[in-house]
Formats: structure tokens, C-alpha cells, sequence
């Protein structure tokens, strides 16, 4: 389900211990109207249930203020807080005393389930299962800061104490969790764990191509730029003319023109872009070691020219490779990046 489809809000969240029971943590990723939001807690000692459970609830107490009046879905690879909760087992535990059966056996973690419970109170909440480790994008990064987070040291770890301490289900003081937006698209700290959303993969995690139609056109410019490092005899070889295979520079700047304008065809999420300009300036590293290679791109269109630059730069170095392999195998191309961009509605970047 797409967070982008109205009044819609997708968590997907993550749940694991190491060598269950043992260290472990949750990982939790947000996505509402165009953000996406991530919250991850370590733990000393717990178990993967219960990590699972810890999961869905901070992902829903995160978002309480935001998640009234509008569809949540909850995507998780644990079988066992969606069939408790999809299937009503939870709400029948709860109501037989924390019971799961006519036998009396009594049910585990019920102060994570009454707390998840609680957490969808008042709200439309919906529980979807996704295969663990199948390449889910959003489950693959919970699944991430589940294992960064069971890896803290201890004094950055938080203590279920339920668990650790065995501790009552009431008594027990319960971690208090960030409400990660404060208004429809508002985070509350620009710099925790805040991050916008990846518009080219969808929901599930599906890569697809973004719509640019409806977006202003603008002169959009970007320069990129990469080293080719090399040896003071080839770079010699190359500043005299020696290279058996011609013009290095003026060959690589010439691929790197025609690699530019080529980019839709090689990424393939990339538009056609009605490119007005490339140029390709190719210098000397200052300590010898080299070649600098910048490229820049420029259009007038309603996406940014980012990868074009970048292609052009990398197709350059390519071809310096190529040029020069007889004389050195060893060359190096490295340092590819983007260095600064301006227009479109993210405006100026300029690399630190």
C-alpha cells in the first residue's frame, strides 16, 4: 500500500535477538506523504517475539498523532504479530485473563500484546505479512537496524524488563517511544533519523520509474567529477603523446560527452533528458598522482542532470583506462561524486 495514496501511512518493522533469547532490537521505517521516518532501540537481553512486538509498537506509538483519521498498515515478516493480531488472538488472550485456551495455558509476552493493543486503539490498523530476507527493500533495512542495534555496547542498550528482570506485566516501566512526526509531513527533529523518501521504489519495494510530468521546468546544472590515478611514467606517457592508441585527454573527453547524453540508455530508472550541454575538462592532480575528471551537464527540463554528470565523468575515466591499459594495468579510477547542482524544487547542493 502506498503512503502516498491519500490518507495512507505504511510501517514496516523488524524484530530480532541474538541467539534468542539474547542482545537484540527492533528496526522500524515510516513512510507517510512522501517521507520516510526510522526508529531502531537495542536491548541487553530479550528474545525475537518479543523484539518482533517491540517493533510494531513503537512503529504505531511513533505515530499517534499523525495516525488518526487515516488507513495504517503495519508490513512485518513475523508471522506471529500478524496472525495475533489479523486473526484476533491477542483480544481473545486479553479477554480470558491472558489465557490462550480452555486448558489455561497461559499466553507469553502479554504485556507487549496489551500494549500493541493499545496501540491501535481508535485507529484503522491493518497487519500485512512480507517474506523475511527476499529482497524486500523497507524489510531489508529494519532488518539492518535490528543488527545494528543487538550489537550496541550494553550502556547504549535499553533493558526489557519484563523479560531480564521478570519483572510484572503491570509494573513493569515500559520504554517511551519519540512520536517521530508531529503534523502530516512535519518531522520533529530534522536530524533523527530522518530522511526523504526514495521515489524510486514503491511500497513494496518494487522499483519503478518516477512521473515527472506534473513538475515545473527549470535550468537544472550538475557537475560531477572523479580521479584516475596512476603511475608518473604513464601519466608521462600520456602528457607527451606516447600512448600507442592516440589522444588520451581528447579521446576521454569525447566519450565522456557521448556517455553524458547516452545515461537513459545505461540507468535504467533515468529519463531522456533534452540535454542543452556537456563538457568534460580533464587536469593533472596537483601531487602527480593522476588525473582530475569533471564533467557538467546542463538543461532546461523538469529533472535534474545529477546522473548525466556522473556518467559522463565515469565514461571519461573508462576511457582513459582504455587508452592506457597497455602501459598500466593498475590504474585506478576512483572518487566518483557529485559535487554540486542547482535548480529544480531541492535547489543548490554544494559537496562539503
Amino acid at each position: 500500500m502506498s503512503p502516498a495514496a491519500g490518507k495512507d501511512l505504511v510501517i514496516y518493522s523488524d524484530g530480532g535477538a541474538i541467539g534468542n533469547p539474547g542482545p537484540g532490537g527492533f528496526g522500524v521505517v515510516v513512510e507517510a506523504d512522501s517521507r520516510r521516518l526510522k526508529l531502531s532501540r537495542g536491548y541487553r537481553r530479550t528474545t525475537n517475539n518479543r523484539m518482533e512486538l517491540m517493533g510494531a509498537i513503537a512503529g504505531l506509538e511513533s505515530t499517534s498523532e499523525i495516525g488518526k483519521g487515516r488507513r495504517t498498515e503495519v508490513v512485518t515478516d513475523s508471522r506471529y504479530v500478524v496472525d495475533g493480531m489479523s486473526k484476533g488472538w491477542a483480544k481473545r488472550w486479553r479477554a480470558n485473563g491472558w489465557r490462550r485456551n480452555k486448558q489455561g495455558d497461559k499466553a507469553l509476552n502479554p504485556d507487549l500484546w496489551s500494549r500493541l493493543l493499545d496501540a491501535v486503539e481508535d485507529r484503522d490498523v491493518g497487519f500485512q505479512w512480507v517474506r523475511g530476507h527476499s529482497g524486500h527493500h523497507q524489510n531489508e533495512m529494519c532488518d539492518a537496524m535490528v543488527g545494528e542495534a543487538s550489537k550496541l555496547p550494553d550502556s547504549e542498550k535499553l533493558i526489557d524488563e519484563v523479560y531480564e528482570r521478570g519483572g510484572s506485566a503491570i509494573k513493569a516501566q515500559a520504554a517511551a517511544f519519540p512520536t517521530l512526526v508531529d503534523e502530516v509531513g512535519s518531522p520533529t527533529n530534522e536530524g533523527d533519523g530522518v530522511e526523504p523518501n526514495l521515489t524510486h521504489i514503491d511500497s513494496s519495494g518494487e522499483a519503478r520509474m518516477v512521473d515527472v510530468g506534473g513538475k515545473e521546468i527549470t535550468d537544472r546544472v550538475a557537475t560531477a567529477v572523479c580521479e584516475a590515478l596512476m603511475s608518473a611514467r604513464t601519466l608521462s606517457l600520456i602528457r607527451s603523446g606516447g600512448i600507442g592508441k592516440g589522444d588520451v585527454i581528447a579521446t576521454a573527453k569525447l566519450a565522456g560527452v557521448m556517455g553524458g547524453k547516452r545515461t537513459a540508455e545505461l540507468i535504467p530508472m533515468c529519463h531522456n533528458i533534452p540535454i542543452s550541454q556537456i563538457e568534460v575538462d580533464i587536469e593533472e592532480l596537483d601531487d602527480g598522482s593522476g588525473l582530475r575528471i569533471e564533467a557538467t551537464a546542463r538543461a532546461t527540463w523538469r529533472t535534474g542532470v545529477e546522473m548525466e554528470a556522473m556518467t559522463a565523468a565515469s565514461i571519461a575515466g573508462l576511457t582513459v583506462y582504455d587508452m592506457c591499459k597497455s602501459a598500466e594495468r593498475g590504474i585506478r579510477l576512483t572518487d566518483l561524486k557529485l559535487v554540486r547542482k542547482s535548480g529544480g524544487k531541492s535547489g543548490e547542493y554544494v559537496a562539503d
